[in-house]
């Protein structure tokens, strides 16, 4: 578990202050992710908090979760052996189902939700996405993140149908709903702005 929030704390910590020094947070922001991204952000916001950089957690409008493990990956759930040559990243290891930090990160963004300062579009693979392609046919595929665990509990969600967790966020078209619900959403808040 370490490992991921030091990777994560790292991340989102440079990440934030950028984001301070460009000045991030004087107006309104919508924050767009894909899969660990949205962890990152996650912990942005909340060192932010911490912080007390108040201006770019009140004026962050939006997040966009495009398969997010919220709750955690059942690829972090495999149970891997040491030695194969078939090892996920540390960061993914640490992304077990029901890991008390991604919990708590989970909270804190369901109460800036539940203060109505925060809208949240999620977005859900149903495909199983191809991680090794091995001779003779075999392969290893799974659902990266499950339902369960892309929804966060709160915001809206769309269920993706036929994608998998690398596609879930590459719109194939304008009618593709991973664009024409986010152009949506976008829309949406931008009417609340003004």
């Amino acid at each position: 578990m370490l490992r991921i929030l030091w990777n994560n704390m790292e991340v989102s910590s440079m990440l934030l202050e950028k984001l301070v020094a460009a000045d991030i947070g004087s107006r309104p922001v919508v924050f767009v992710t894909h899969s660990m991204g949205g962890l990152v952000v996650k912990q942005l916001l909340h060192q932010a908090k911490a912080e007390n950089l108040d201006d770019l957690v009140n004026n962050t409008r939006g997040v966009v979760f495009y398969s997010c493990p919220h709750f955690g990956s059942k690829l972090a759930d495999v149970p891997w052996r040491m030695g194969l040559v078939l090892r996920p990243a540390p960061t993914i290891v640490e992304l077990r189902s029901g890991s008390p930090r991604l919990v708590e990160l989970n909270d804190f963004m369901r109460q800036l939700h539940k203060k109505g300062s925060l809208q949240v579009l999620s977005f859900c693979e149903t495909k199983v996405t191809p991680l090794v392609e091995g001779y003779g046919g075999w392969a290893f595929r799974m659902e990266i993140v499950p339902i369960e665990s892309a929804y966060p509990g709160f915001g809206d969600i769309v269920v993706l149908e036929s994608t998998d967790h690398i596609n879930s966020c590459k719109p194939v078209s304008r009618e593709d709903p991973s664009y024409a619900e986010i152009l949506d959403f976008l829309r949406q808040l931008k009417s609340h702005l003004m």
